[in-house]
């Protein structure tokens, strides 16, 4: 989801709230999920997940853009993940349902500067890994190549 403030374009994040049964647990992505048996799509998917973790109506509060590269997350191929950009006409109030512990908006201005390496641990083994560091917070993985992606289109570095 992106929105414009001040000049910028901004993109929201969250952090996961922490759960052992959650592979991701605590860690800074994008809103989204699984496509469920009901969704139809991953735009539905996409729609669905965005509401209940941030509490955004896409479909009232945004203009769908386009897919982004499909993905795997962890580079697991059997997993494949389809990000689509939305824009928002403005920037709505984020409500954080009970898988988020936090949302909060980055300036695409602000990713370069805080490129990094950082070291990571997931189940109980350690890597490291490129990332953005903003404010303590490690963006990496999944995360980290989508908005990789994004800074590559002209225009969304204002």
């Amino acid at each position: 989801m992106l929105s414009e403030s001040g000049g910028a374009l901004e993109v929201l994040l969250i952090q996961r709230t922490e759960r052992h049964d959650d592979p991701w647990s605590g860690q800074i992505g994008l809103p989204g999920g699984k496509v469920k048996g009901l969704d139809g799509s991953t735009v539905s998917a996409l729609e669905r997940e965005v509401s209940e973790e941030v509490g955004v109506k896409l479909q009232e509060e945004g203009v769908r853009l386009g897919p982004l590269s499909l993905g795997h997350p962890m580079r697991q191929t059997e997993m494949r993940v389809q990000p689509w950009v939305y824009g928002l006409r403005r920037k709505p109030l984020v409500r954080v349902g009970s898988e988020v512990a936090d949302a909060f908006w980055v300036s695409f201005r602000d990713l370069k500067p805080n490129l990094s390496t950082s070291e990571v641990s997931v189940r109980g083994r350690t890597w490291k890994v490129e990332s953005f560091v903003l404010n303590g917070r490690v963006v990496w993985g999944f995360t980290y190549r989508v908005l990789t992606e994004l800074l590559q289109i002209p225009g969304v570095i204002l």
